[in-house]
């Protein structure tokens, strides 16, 4: 049996590949999917389709861990010749994207120039791409992605298009288009590596956008977002229309209820969330004690638990509750840090006091803006690191930075 079109292409066809006008736009490629992954370098990323690595190895040069996969074995060995030559290390595998080996293993994926999908020769087989690239991803994560835009061939002619492009390697002629189908078969001519000339027959299918909604949705991506992918200069400023060649995606991917709900059980199974809640609980504790020790005259609130997201407990000193306010001390639980914030004992006094105090405020005093579920109007964090090993030393810090925002308050509420 003739091999696919795609994999008779790519058989002998990297250097040759490396000259095509489509791979000269990397970095400006690559700038787009730092700013989409918010430059987080611990994010672990997928290159669907990577090809020659041109993507994975400028991501990977900016600190970023990438895993390459292609089906082409001589795409591959052009990757790892590059990236030996910039001395770098990293994971060009042969795999098919149709089943990929991994579950739940990245951050992040990216398939650009199509890397496959599109080039498939069913529909089955381009969705079991997006099937197998979701299942490659963890809960949360994001898939950027350009395809071949379905718009573009129902209002523009394939022949003109590709009769302007000119390349080093391939070409494309006699464009067959079926609106039906959404498919193009074309001839394709390229000379390999060896210089040899080769044609075959390919074939191409176009989307739009709500057919790749509907396909990403089932598999639980969400804010589905689609642009014109411009060579080079990939943009959120760039709307897709019927004038671009290609659309590029960029999806999330939608922890489900079901999967927060077992992530949420193995982590109790696990034990360690609730080991580490007992400690804070036990601090906190100890904390309450100290706080009525060294402050006998003030009021100290039962300790507020939260959503695992803060707790706190408030010290309220005649002077402040005179004046309607609290002092609280806060833990916030996904930074690993506290804070201070002085408090009102309502919205409206809240509001009243940051205008009050909106320009007496001094460093290294925050006041915090009015907003939904606000309660700060002036805080500040506790500065270094943070040891729970030592309770004792730890909550003599926390007194300390207590006693000097109670004397700096008194300047600021007078």
């Amino acid at each position: 049996m003739a091999d696919p079109w795609y994999v008779s292409l790519f058989k002998n066809y990297a250097h040759h590949y490396d000259n095509e006008s489509f791979t000269q736009g990397t970095l400006g490629e690559c700038d787009f999917i730092e700013q989409e992954l918010g430059y987080d370098k611990k994010l672990k990323l997928l290159d669907v389709g990577c090809g020659t690595g041109r993507h994975t190895i400028e991501l990977t040069k900016r600190g970023y861990t990438v895993t390459g996969i292609d089906l082409s074995e001589a795409q591959l060995q052009r990757a790892r010749q590059k990236a030996q030559e910039a001395h770098l290390d990293i994971p060009f595998l042969q795999a098919d994207a149709r089943n990929l080996n991994f579950d739940r293993c990245f951050d992040a994926a990216i398939m650009l120039c199509e890397g496959g999908f599109c080039l498939m020769e069913t529909d089955r087989e381009n969705e079991a791409i997006l099937i197998s690239i979701a299942k490659a991803l963890k809960d949360e994560a994001l898939l950027i992605f350009t395809t071949l835009n379905g718009l573009f061939p129902l209002t523009h002619s394939l022949d003109d298009f590709y009769g302007q492009v000119i390349d080093a390697g391939s070409a494309c002629a006699d464009t067959h288009f079926n609106p039906i189908s959404m498919r193009d078969h074309n001839t394709t001519s390229f000379t390999d590596d060896a210089n040899k000339e080769h044609s075959v027959t390919s074939s191409e299918r176009y989307y739009i956008p709500s057919e790749l909604t509907s396909m990403l949705e089932k598999l639980g991506f969400s804010t589905i977002e689609f642009f014109g992918a411009t060579l080079g200069a990939f943009s959120r400023e760039k709307p897709l229309t019927s004038d671009d060649f290609e659309m590029l995606a960029v999806a999330k991917k939608q922890l489900s209820d079901d999967s927060l709900i077992d992530l949420y059980t193995r982590s109790l199974q696990s034990g360690l969330q609730e080991r580490a809640y007992r400690l804070i609980f036990s601090f906190f504790c100890n904390l309450q004690t100290q706080l009525q020790q060294q402050y006998p005259q003030a009021k100290v609130s039962s300790l507020y638990q939260g959503y695992l997201d803060m707790s706190y407990l408030a010290l309220v000193p005649p002077r402040l509750e005179q004046l309607g306010l609290k002092l609280a001390i806060v833990y916030v639980h996904a930074n690993k840090g506290f804070e201070f914030w002085l408090a009102a004992r309502n919205r409206g006094l809240q509001d009243s006091w940051r205008e009050k105090l909106r320009n007496k405020v001094y460093a290294p005093y925050l006041l915090v803006e009015k907003g939904p579920g606000i309660d700060a109007i002036v805080s500040i964090g506790l500065e270094g690191n943070l040891s729970f090993g030592n309770q004792h030393a730890l909550i003599t810090r926390l007194c300390d930075t207590l006693d000097l925002m109670l004397t700096d308050l008194e300047k600021l509420l007078n």
